[in-house]
């Protein structure tokens, strides 16, 4: 199940989720991971890029994660598989977006530990690497913002 939250309301869940298939965005981490087995994670879909397909947030867990918080994966979705857009460190929930687009695709809202909710904009190929060094969301941008329900994988890690 895939649901969204807005400041803190359901809005609903979506049948959209995983479309493909948990084994399309379990390969996709593990291409990613580079490891035998896929390691666990969370994960949240939305339609990022305005395509009509559900794309992928993933936060990995275990030793993809430090002092700062783990590392977050944008998967784009496509028919039968995901494809990896970009992958920023120290990443933590709440996670969603803003109402704003960069190049076409949603501005996402990160929790940086020690600095607060800070945006994440696309810049035409990919979203920051680092959260900590990117722009603080404003009161009102966190307030509005569209805070994404994330799922556990399952998976018990590589």
């Amino acid at each position: 199940m895939c649901a969204i939250l807005l400041s803190g309301v359901l809005l609903g869940s979506s049948h959209c989720c995983i479309a493909d298939g948990p084994s399309q965005l379990n390969a996709a981490v593990r291409a990613f991971t580079k490891e035998a087995s896929t390691p666990a994670y969370r994960y949240a879909q939305v339609d990022l890029n305005g395509d009509g397909r559900a794309d992928a947030l993933v936060l990995l867990k275990g030793d993809y994660c430090g002092s700062g918080g783990c590392t977050l994966l944008v998967f784009r979705g496509s028919p039968g598989d995901f494809a990896l857009v970009s992958s920023s460190t120290i990443s933590n929930e709440p996670i969603g977006f803003v109402d704003e687009r960069r190049h076409g695709w949603k501005t996402l809202l990160v929790t940086s530990r020690g600095v607060g909710p800070v945006l994440l904009r696309f810049n035409g190929t990919k979203y920051p690497l680092n959260p900590s060094m990117q722009t603080k969301a404003t009161k009102e941008q966190a307030a509005s913002a569209t805070i994404l329900k994330f799922e556990d994988s399952g998976l018990s890690g590589g």
